[in-house]
């Protein structure tokens, strides 16, 4: 393992963390069966939107910790309106930069589709995502559909956004 200075970002040793496949290298609570280093670094104050973020950006949201993440998610709203105009709704923001993820009428269609279709993963969409010029304002979104469960996740505004149809409604009234 390539070695590391203690001076080294915080955010930088998770990625590294992160790059590491837990079945061949147990550490930081990441192990074939489990992953718990998403809830571990929230327990020592990493915040909830930041580590969402940098997980999705890595690819490491896996079946073995969207459990502890979805147990973790602070406050959420309930949605039960996922036309694509309710999909527009939880998207105050989107850049017509040539940056973005695809125009907004083709994401709302595409988010539509994953929440219809229940298409288990992890979909990230940036509204501009300029990496020759990282102080471009980029708002990112994050879908995330597990186990029957949907959310929907504002990253800059620190929003979340639980997804159930009216049949779930009614079954828990």
């Amino acid at each position: 393992m390539e070695k590391i200075e203690l001076a080294t970002p915080f955010r930088t040793v998770i990625i590294k963390i992160l790059s590491h496949n837990p079945q061949m290298l147990s550490v930081f609570g990441r192990t074939k069966e489990k992953d718990l280093f998403f809830k571990d670094l929230l327990t020592v104050g990493c915040d909830f939107y930041e580590l969402l973020e940098l997980f999705a950006n890595c690819e490491a949201i896996n079946h073995k910790n969207v459990t502890c993440i979805v147990e973790n998610i602070p406050t959420t709203k309930v949605i039960t309106d996922y036309s694509e105009k309710g999909i527009r709704r939880m998207i105050p923001h989107w850049s017509s930069s040539k940056y973005h993820t695809a125009t907004i009428e083709d994401v709302c269609n595409e988010l539509k589709q994953h929440i219809e279709n229940d298409s288990e993963g992890t979909f990230v969409y940036n509204s501009n995502a300029n990496l020759k010029n990282k102080k471009t304002y980029n708002d990112t979104y994050i879908l995330l559909i597990a186990d029957s469960n949907k959310f929907f996740f504002d990253i800059n505004r620190k929003k979340a956004y639980k997804i159930i149809n009216d049949s779930e409604v009614a079954g828990n009234v």
